[in-house]
């Protein structure tokens, strides 16, 4: 079982937005996971490998993510986080900080 917060999480109408430009393919599907969510539920999500990945000046390649509900926010698990030496949260001006 996954915690909701391990990977990327994705909402369906991003996965129908990346299908169309061609950004996510058949192949790109891995095993389904189990995932606790805040509320103590436990849901099974369709998982894909993210190619590639950016944001800001950092590319991440080969990251795990999972496919949430239709309008399921966007998520940046420990499968992204993972990859940085450290980050954090500006709060006061809503800022992630990422350190390679």
């Amino acid at each position: 079982m996954i915690l909701g917060a391990s990977e990327i999480s994705i909402s369906l109408n991003l996965e129908d937005d990346l299908i169309s430009k061609g950004l996510l393919k058949k192949e790109d599907y891995i095993e389904s996971g189990l995932y606790r969510i805040a509320d103590g539920s436990i849901i099974s999500c369709r998982r894909i490998i993210i190619k590639e990945l950016k944001v800001g000046n950092f590319t991440i390649k080969n990251v795990v993510a999972s496919i949430g509900f239709k309008e399921s926010p966007l998520l940046l698990g420990k499968s992204f986080l993972d990859n940085f030496k450290k980050w954090s949260i500006d709060n006061d001006l809503q800022l992630l900080i990422l350190e390679k």
